[in-house]
């Protein structure tokens, strides 16, 4: 383990004047470093038709005796034979590749993961390179009606190079099919459902039954895209890059939720999830008398620890690797006389001191069964997350779904250092996924909030990042379970208040803070200057009333929850305060609720409105 030095006055004190700018984009973040790219390049080859026997056995897969195949043409394409061979027909192709031993390209049946018995719906590589056709739609609708009457989640295990050509419209028709089975067993049975991507994904399933999911799941090694490369190239006229269309490249776009390396994570990971999202029975509901019980041992003077691993894609994972290499950030300061210092110092610590609580944290220590849904870019000395994380974890019996912007980490030295989220509009869309499945299974949300903003960059503002915030705050304040937002940090502009709901039950920490525009951008609209001076800062920040406590003096949060210099001591704090709040809530009907709702959200105004 490397210790810290304690030198209290390392990375903080240099940041303000010059590393943050507009929402908070810090200046200077890496990029990729040259082994991550290496590793995207290198990764693993997959033999698809090999990976789907091996997750079969895994999962104990027993197939359902419905088989159906084509009994006769109606389209009648034909591919015409070279010079002195005949030309084929669908028919013939198909009796040549059922002359193989091969059967038709999807099958389904009862499987068990990690004791979780499931509907697994599956294609096949190995006949027509798992194009989508009549037959697979057929067999995909059997699975979906077989996991309504069982009551059973739904996992579908893709490969597809894309719509069978010999089927032509009728085949293409099948998208059409499966995302209405999806939406048929989504309205009829509330557990999840969940795809993976099990090699290469073109085409028709790609752009159907994919994306509508309640979770994407993927092993290393697959490919996904609507458009394969050679077309991209046919109509680019350009060769695309190798990797550029990984499983690991769409992670990063946030077109797939987690990337497992094997089918045995696999298996591991969708037991997970459904643990972790299983709704207690009456008998286990929370109540006022419920006995905290959270993964939390510690020493009174803990400090939190992060590991560097290996360079690549990292987790899904909540635990520490017994060899990893741990360091430890930096002490907190100590706070300075001047209580206008005092506070430009505390916005200061809430953007750069990796001791404070974060989504992660919480979710690990505050709950018990987390489950995370996302995985993170490990770098050499540099921990990078997605902008906007979620996870599925319990209190008791009782399953949250947790959504909010996560910090990264930097090792700069013998220490880390903390380094603030900017969310783009793919990030907000990943929030309201979070929040579709955990609407439709029932579970309460918990909102985590800590950036100075959405993402400032032309690219977000282009992919719409204004309509993204927009819908992120309609879909916090319109969902029908309760709500529990915690501000753990920073709530900084428009950015901030889209992963913070002003909706059931508001909690700050003790030193969090908010902030119409973090305080740099702030002072540099007031004094219209684009480089303000840490006086003008310094100014603006002491009397923009943005603390925890002036919020709850203005009427705007309903709870301030103390930090300790211990972050699991502060971590228990917020678990009381989370399960308080929600045996409260659940104590109401959905329509009292929201009534309380409305007129909570109604009278947020905190200045004195005088009618002339």
């Amino acid at each position: 383990m490397i210790e810290s030095t304690g030198n209290s006055g390392s990375p903080h004190d240099e940041d303000l004047d010059h590393s943050y700018f507009g929402e908070g984009h810090p200046v200077g973040l890496p990029t990729f470093e040259p082994e991550v790219e290496a590793h995207l390049r290198n990764r693993r080859k997959i033999n698809s038709p090999g990976e789907l026997l091996k997750l079969q056995q895994l999962v104990h897969f027993k197939a359902s005796h419905g088989r159906w195949s084509i009994g006769k043409d109606l389209i009648g394409l034909i591919r015409r034979g070279p010079a002195g061979e005949r030309d084929e027909s669908y028919l013939d192709k198909l009796r040549r590749e059922t002359g193989r031993g091969k059967s038709e390209s999807s099958t389904y049946g009862l499987a068990t993961f990690d004791g979780h018995p499931v509907v697994l719906y599956a294609m096949n590589w190995d006949f027509f390179a798992g194009s989508l056709g009549v037959v697979s739609g057929e067999t995909f609708q059997a699975a979906a009606d077989l996991a309504i009457s069982k009551k059973l989640p739904f996992v579908s295990v893709y490969v597809s190079s894309g719509v069978r050509q010999h089927e032509n419209f009728a085949g293409l028709t099948q998208m059409t099919r499966m995302v209405e089975a999806i939406r048929h067993y989504k309205d009829k049975v509330e557990l999840p459902q969940i795809a993976v991507l099990l090699g290469n994904v073109w085409g028709g399933v790609s752009a159907s039954a994919v994306p509508n999911a309640d979770l994407i799941l993927a092993t290393s090694g697959t490919d996904y895209g609507f458009a394969g490369p050679n077309v991209i190239e046919a109509f680019e006229g350009n060769a695309v890059p190798s990797g550029s269309q990984s499983a690991e490249a769409n992670l990063l776009d946030r077109n797939i939720d987690v990337v497992l390396p094997d089918v045995k994570e696999l298996v591991t990971y969708v037991g997970s999830v459904l643990s972790s999202t299983t709704r207690p029975d009456r008998q286990h509901q929370l109540t006022a008398e419920t006995v905290p019980a959270i993964r939390n041992v510690s020493a009174p003077d803990a400090r939190r620890t992060f590991d560097f691993g290996p360079v690549g894609i990292q987790g899904p994972s909540f635990e520490i690797a017994q060899d990893a290499r741990l360091v430890r950030p930096s002490p907190s300061r100590t706070a300075s006389a001047d209580p206008a210092d005092a506070l430009v110092e505390r916005y200061q610590d809430l953007m750069t001191d990796a001791n404070r609580v974060d989504l992660e944290f919480i979710a690990r220590y505050a709950f018990t069964d987390a489950t995370a849904v996302y995985n993170f870019v490990q770098e050499s000395d540099y921990r990078r997350y997605p902008a906007i994380v979620g996870a599925f974890a319990k209190i008791g019996a009782q399953p949250f779904v947790i959504v909010g912007t996560q910090p990264s980490y930097q090792r700069i030295g013998d220490t880390v250092v903390k380094r603030p989220s900017n969310p783009a509009p793919e990030d907000f869309a990943f929030m309201e996924r979070m929040l579709d499945i955990g609407e439709r299974l029932g579970l309460p949300a918990v909102f985590v909030t800590d950036t100075l903003g959405a993402k400032p960059t032309l690219e977000s503002e282009r992919r719409g990042q204004s309509r993204a915030i927009a819908r992120s705050i309609l879909k916090g304040i319109d969902y029908s379970e309760p709500v529990i937002t915690v501000v753990a940090g920073a709530l900084g502009s428009g950015g901030g208040l889209a992963t913070t709901p002003m909706a059931d039950h508001v909690i700050m920490l003790e030193k969090a803070m908010a902030f119409v525009a973090e305080p740099r951008s702030a002072a540099s609209i007031l004094y219209k200057t684009a480089t303000p001076s840490h006086e003008q800062v310094k100014v603006t920040v002491s009397t923009m009333r943005s603390t925890a406590a002036d919020q709850l003096d203005l009427g705007l949060i309903d709870e301030v929850v103390p930090e300790d210099a211990n972050p699991f001591v502060t971590v228990e704090h917020l678990h009381q305060a989370i399960l308080a709040s929600y045996v409260e809530l659940a104590a109401l009907s959905e329509k009292k609720r929201r009534a309380r709702r409305h007129e909570r959200i109604r009278n947020l105004r905190a200045f004195e409105i005088v009618q002339e």
